[in-house]
């Protein structure tokens, strides 16, 4: 029996070229689903991008370390609002914080889509890092009855050095989850990439192995390749 894939891009929103990157992802590869930053200054050019393919699954990438908050100052934030960076955020954070972030950064995904994200994960996996964000994030999914990115479905090994065909084999084939969840960053590198991420060229090589001929091949015979609403995308 087939196992279900999904293969996700994270960081929609990050950057046009990482929004490109993640749609033709989607159109020529084996691209299924892609998360949100709702707090980044191209949220609103990818959801432009997004309104052609409605069959791209979209769930929201919740940020907690990067940018403006959006419910304002709290635990997460310094004076200014902005998020604490990862090592800080262990100090300090509450997990109301994390509940009222979460649902401000959802009702905004909805304002800017007009419906409601197919699952939630997040940046750097600070819901699988601090347990206060991930008992917010497990309230969350309850009140709203969204999923979540789970740590032992993952394959986010696919990242800086592990980009190449044979990792994307070698990672695949060691994951015996009945559903796994396979984490990308595709993109084409542009000027707004490169002054806010420190992971940039290597997301143009995993864009030309998410779309090669082969692995479409490899997806195509061995998984049934869907988004986390359970559409089943052809390749």
């Amino acid at each position: 029996m087939k196992k279900k894939l999904i293969v996700n891009a994270d960081d929609f929103g990050l950057s046009p070229g990482v929004n490109k990157g993640i749609i033709e992802t989607y159109l020529n590869g084996i691209l299924s689903s892609t998360t949100l930053m709702v707090n980044q200054p191209y949220a609103e050019h990818a959801i432009e991008l997004y309104k052609n393919y409605d069959g791209l699954g979209l769930g929201i990438h919740l940020t907690f370390d990067k940018g403006k908050a959006l419910y304002g100052i709290s635990s997460l934030t310094d004076s200014d609002g902005n998020f604490k960076k990862y090592p800080l955020l262990l100090k300090s954070a509450k997990k109301e914080d994390f509940i009222n972030e979460i649902e401000a950064q959802i009702l905004k995904f909805k304002e800017l889509c007009g419906k409601m994200p197919t699952h939630m994960d997040s940046h750097h996996h600070i819901h699988i890092k601090l347990q206060e964000a991930f008992e917010a994030v497990e309230i969350i999914s309850k009140k709203y009855n969204l999923k979540y990115r789970k740590n032992d479905e993952l394959i986010g090994e696919f990242y800086e050095n592990n980009v190449s065909l044979n990792e994307f084999y070698s990672l695949i084939n060691a994951k015996n989850t009945e559903t796994i969840e396979f984490m990308c960053h595709p993109a084409v590198v542009d000027i707004p990439l490169l002054e806010t991420s420190s992971y940039t060229y290597k997301r143009e090589e995993e864009l030309k192995i998410l779309i090669n001929s082969q692995v479409k091949d490899f997806i195509k015979d061995n998984y049934i390749l869907m988004s986390y609403d359970e559409k089943i995308k052809n390749i």
